[in-house]
């Protein structure tokens, strides 16, 4: 057998790749799940290049017998994240939680309240219709637009707290991998300059977003009014558009030169956060450049998310339930016996959150044409619908679906702290030698 060459060795012993689950199970699903996302940014992008209405015109059109289906991005990118990945990926967090006696035994107050963000949506919607009533009488009635009002703020705010989840998840994952590879110094200078990277290389985009002078031309987004000149012709976001750029560059440039004066210095470098960054920091660079990409910033940033957590939720499960023998855990251990029912258990989900009796219900009592109205509220969902160009029954009914990803986010913000519960670190085996 041939003798490592010096490069290798040095590359070996300079940079360590501590997995969580292994080699390739790590590539694949927690730092190459960015790879999904920018497959749609491929797609979108080809989109805006060649067409001559990205957002309506079709790519292409799929002949199945006699029927033709446009394929638009809304079908291409939209509905594939939220029907084969995102819903199943919100039941995974209600078969994590409703069906392990343990979280009922520990937070059961949590799991009764997390009920409670399903009527977040619909009262937000509503509330500018019943100050309405009350105006009306009064011989002031509201404009459409002020009566849209609390659906384009419930919408822009979900979106807002989408965002924030995905990159509370990155940032769990990056601690993770700081943890397998007993890269920290507890609160010291490195932890903090990771701390700073990490929040500024992924919040900036957002920032620059917001206030760039192509945010107005994105559909679904509320003129903020940062691009109004309000003193000759400086405005608020022609001051913080570029110093945000500068800072976001700053953050990367200072963050680069210390890796190289860590690798100068002997140090061993962690492959595995930096790789993980490599791939997701352009992402969100690319999701917030351009009007057609923001339209669909929720299903681009959030696919490579739904994928990590799918197996996150899976590993912890399989490696939780799979030992138990006791009666209280026989459901738990049902519902993830293997991946096969994992799986269609998360797509039987999918059929009745889009389409299930409850769905016919809402139809019948709100007299919708469903199959239209569920297009135009999950376009909502995912940031390509303006809610103020829809119906007030469109609107509740997306706000209403939207429930299960606010309880998503609410339910994962308590389960999955890993410095603090030692069943979650147990069972993610976040603490044993990669």
């Amino acid at each position: 057998m041939n003798a490592p060459s010096f490069s290798q060795n040095l590359f070996s012993n300079r940079i360590r790749f501590a997995w969580i689950l292994d080699p390739k199970k790590d590539l694949l699903f927690y730092i190459g799940s960015a790879l999904a996302g920018w497959l749609y940014v491929a797609v979108i992008a080809y989109a805006i290049f060649n067409l001559q209405n990205p957002l309506t015109d079709p790519l292409a059109t799929l002949k199945l017998g006699g029927l033709h289906v446009p394929l638009t991005l809304e079908l291409l990118v939209v509905l594939s994240w939220a029907f084969i990945l995102d819903a199943p990926h919100i039941w995974a967090t209600l078969g994590r939680t409703l069906f392990d006696p343990d979280e009922w035994r520990t937070r059961r107050r949590v799991l009764l309240f997390s009920f409670v963000w399903f009527l977040v949506g619909p009262a937000a919607i509503l509330a500018p219709y019943l100050v309405g009533s009350v105006t009306a009488t009064m011989g002031s009635p509201l404009s459409s637009g002020t009566l849209a009002f609390g659906a384009v703020l419930f919408f822009v705010l979900f979106r807002l707290w989408a965002y924030y989840h995905v990159v509370r998840q990155h940032w769990g994952f990056f601690g993770l991998y700081k943890r397998k590879a007993n890269d920290s110094d507890k609160g010291g200078p490195q932890d903090r300059l990771d701390k700073w990277f990490f929040n500024l290389s992924l919040y900036l985009p957002l920032v620059m977003f917001l206030t760039s002078s192509y945010f107005a031309e994105t559909p679904g987004f509320p003129d903020l009014g940062l691009r109004t000149p309000i003193w000759g012709e400086w405005s608020i976001g022609a001051v913080i558009y570029p110093l945000a750029w500068a800072g976001f560059l700053a953050i990367l440039l200072i963050y680069i030169a210390n890796q190289v004066r860590r690798w100068r210095q002997g140090q061993v470098l962690n492959g595995n956060k930096l790789l993980y960054m490599l791939l997701i920091i352009p992402l969100h660079v690319v999701a917030f450049s351009h009007p057609v990409m923001a339209v669909f910033i929720v299903p681009l940033v959030t696919v490579g998310h739904n994928i990590q957590y799918h197996c996150i939720v899976y590993q912890f499960a399989q490696n939780k339930y799979k030992p138990k023998v006791e009666r209280e855990y026989r459901w738990a251990k049902v519902l993830f016996k293997n991946f096969a029912i994992y799986a269609a258990i998360g797509l039987v989900f999918t059929f009745a959150f889009y389409r299930g009796p409850w769905i016919e219900w809402l139809k019948d009592l709100l007299g919708l044409q469903l199959d239209v109205v569920m297009l135009n509220s999950i376009g909502m969902m995912a940031g390509i619908k303006n809610p103020e160009a829809l119906g007030l029954g469109e609107r509740i009914l997306a706000a209403s679906l939207l429930g299960f990803a606010m309880q998503h986010y609410y339910l994962d913000s308590k389960i999955w702290r890993v410095s603090k519960d030692k069943d979650v670190a147990k069972n993610l085996k976040v603490d044993e030698d990669a």
